[in-house]
């Protein structure tokens, strides 16, 4: 798998699970994993975005992909 596209499923999934913990208000931003979770538009009711997520799913899909194709 290249980088672009682990970065790309990295972002896909920073955005998609914190707001299926609820966004904003919701368990994701209330809990410890609010740590590294950014509001990316002010004007945005409840989108939220986790850096730390983006990047650890990234890596993960990186270096398993990696390995499984070799």
């Amino acid at each position: 798998m290249k980088w672009i596209s682990a970065l790309f499923i990295g972002a896909i999934i920073g955005f998609v699970l914190p707001m299926m913990f609820g966004g904003r208000d919701g368990e994701w931003a209330t809990g410890w994993t609010k740590w590294g979770t950014v509001h990316p538009f002010a004007g945005s009711p409840g989108l939220i975005f986790s850096i730390p997520l983006f990047i650890g799913v990234a890596i993960a899909f990186r270096l398993f992909f990696s390995w499984h194709r070799d």
